[in-house]
């Protein structure tokens, strides 16, 4: 999907030389520090900024020579403070359904705003919103017309334990149908067991990688997932 990937602002490279999978059905995550590149690296693989070098191709097709089609296959989730906070909820939505081509409703589950609870703030401005009503809002809008790319930037930090389950479990709906999911985070408390890989992010590079061989590996063992990450990262340092 990235090949060699290097992006950034004014020329100047926030990640440089990254390499990412996603095969249908997977789970990747980007895991890194604040200011580690994520987002820099999410919005170079959705198209919001353009490459300093490397390729990016979505479900077969590359985004530098023909960046809409690319761009119909990934739902983007921005990072809740990226809202346009002018908008209320239902305004966003109507705005990310007409760049999707789909209904405002369209959901891969029915009901969605109701699951979520969100019902109540969709005439309310976003700038009223707290942190987990943003999270929800973004989410919601990245799902519209059931992309075959899931792109969450940082958008599961701020769920309560209710949502994050529910949230998870149409993520889970959509891999089983062959769709992919990139979520970046700087909390490995959000990963979750089910992830196919991860990424950690260092200063905009790849300073080590797990497979899905490894993630199970860790989950039966003291510590888990966060005991596996923090060893790997100690020997890096």
């Amino acid at each position: 999907m990235a090949s060699a990937v290097s992006a950034g602002y004014r020329g100047v490279a926030r990640v440089a030389d990254i390499d990412l999978a996603v095969e249908p059905g997977d789970f990747l995550v980007l895991l890194g520090a604040n200011g580690s590149g994520k987002s820099t690296l999410m919005r170079a693989v959705s198209g919001q900024i353009s490459l300093l070098a490397g390729a990016v191709r979505i479900d077969g097709i590359d985004m530098a020579s023909t960046p809409e089609a690319a761009k119909r296959s990934i739902g983007y989730a921005v990072e809740p403070y990226d809202l346009p906070e002018t908008l209320t909820g239902a305004q966003y939505l109507d705005l990310i359904a007409s760049i999707r081509g789909c209904s405002a409703r369209d959901w891969p589950c029915d009901e969605l705003d109701e699951v979520l609870q969100f019902r109540p703030w969709l005439r309310t401005t976003i700038s009223a919103y707290s942190l987990g009503t943003r999270m929800k809002l973004s989410i919601m809008g990245a799902l519209l017309g059931a992309p075959k790319l899931l792109l969450l930037d940082e958008s599961l930090n701020g769920l309560d334990p209710l949502m994050l389950f529910r949230v998870r479990r149409i993520f889970a709906a959509l891999r089983a149908k062959g769709h992919g999911v990139i979520l970046s985070t700087h909390m490995v408390g959000t990963i979750g067991a089910d992830c196919t890989g991860i990424v950690f992010l260092e200063h905009g590079r790849c300073r080590h990688r797990w497979t899905r061989r490894e993630i199970d590996a860790a989950q039966g063992q003291p510590g888990g997932l966060e005991a596996m990450v923090i060893a790997a990262l100690e020997m890096a340092n």
